[in-house]
């Protein structure tokens, strides 16, 4: 701990393994440490949590042990191959040959229990530091339309975070994908610990990532997860949900997104169609009233006539992802 900010092991190869970029991995490490490390100890000085006015010698020698303390942290940590996250390690995963996409990333989590979440990371072009976006899939697992909302995600300046967070039951190729993750009755029993949250600890340590800048895009069951993520301490700075599952259609059922909006921590934007099938409209309607009487900073675009998923269907696509996008900008 420096300063008051928790920061999270990140593991390097050594140096000599120059040739596999590894002395970049730790350069990059030593930044977003500085940088994290950096915004905290400021944000200290304005509250006066501590005095550095008195002092012009005790100033210089902190500010200067900001980034000594952020190289030696990094360079004290070897784990070839690992990055550590929190109680997860990262390592590069092969890419799913059916739903990659070029500039993609790809990782494995290990979780507790023996879980595995596969991840794939798309970043923007430029240096950055940039906001961070989860992307959180529904029911029917990891498949080709969340890569492609991560890509149009990744291209408006969001460094951009999509993988598996559940195993769902239902048998398609996206739940085949993600076998390894969370099984869909610990999430039920669980919804608070079991709701994206490995995938957003990875992404607030990731180089470049700004830490403090991190927003959910849960799409049906995603959405609940972004939901109960932001409304359990998750510390997010916006969620979108797209036609969000507050009470999934399920036996057992999880317990329903309004038992926690009280606690909603986050702005949040909800996107739904008024024809979807699957999730009734007036989930989110019912969601909307009470997020509004609690006074929660909550947007809602409805749109009429559209089914299951704005964010995904060709006829709505479009204009749900621009309206997204200009949320979170917004937010971030």
């Amino acid at each position: 701990m420096l300063f008051g900010t928790k920061v999270p092991l990140l593991g390097a190869c050594n140096f000599h393994t120059a040739r596999d970029g590894s002395f970049r991995v730790l350069w990059d490490v030593y930044f977003s440490l500085s940088a994290s490390v950096a915004v905290r100890f400021s944000r200290m000085v304005r509250s006066k949590e501590i005095d550095m006015v008195r002092s012009k010698q005790r100033r210089t020698k902190c500010y200067g042990f900001i980034p000594l303390s952020c190289f030696l942290l990094a360079a004290s940590i070897s784990s070839c191959g690992h990055i550590q996250v929190a109680s997860t390690r990262m390592a590069p995963a092969s890419a799913p040959p059916a739903i990659d996409v070029p500039g993609a990333q790809w990782y494995k989590l290990d979780g507790s229990n023996g879980r595995k979440f596969l991840t794939a990371v798309l970043r923007p072009q430029g240096t950055g530091p940039f906001p961070v976006v989860v992307v959180l899939h529904s029911a029917g697992g990891l498949g080709k339309s969340y890569l492609s909302l991560a890509e149009d995600l990744a291209r408006a300046g969001f460094l951009v975070v999509v993988g598996c967070w559940q195993a769902g039951e239902a048998r398609t190729p996206g739940n085949a994908i993600c076998s390894e993750a969370t099984p869909q009755a610990e999430w039920v029993a669980d919804p608070a610990s079991n709701s994206g949250k490995e995938l957003i600890a990875m992404a607030k340590t990731l180089p470049n990532a700004q830490a403090d800048r991190v927003g959910l895009y849960g799409i049906s069951r995603g959405g609940h997860a972004a939901l109960w993520a932001a409304s359990t301490g998750a510390r997010v700075q916006a969620v979108v949900a797209d036609a969000p599952a507050h009470r999934p259609a399920l036996t057992p059922a999880p317990p329903s997104s309004q038992d926690v909006v009280a606690r909603l921590d986050a702005p949040l934007l909800i996107l739904h169609g008024t024809a979807d099938r699957a999730i009734p409209v007036e989930q989110s309607r019912e969601y909307e009233r009470t997020a509004r009487a609690l006074g929660k900073s909550i947007a809602v675009v409805y749109f009429e006539g559209v089914g299951h998923m704005p964010s995904l269907l060709p006829e709505s696509q479009i204009e749900a992802r621009q309206r997204a996008i200009a949320f979170l900008r917004e937010k971030l």
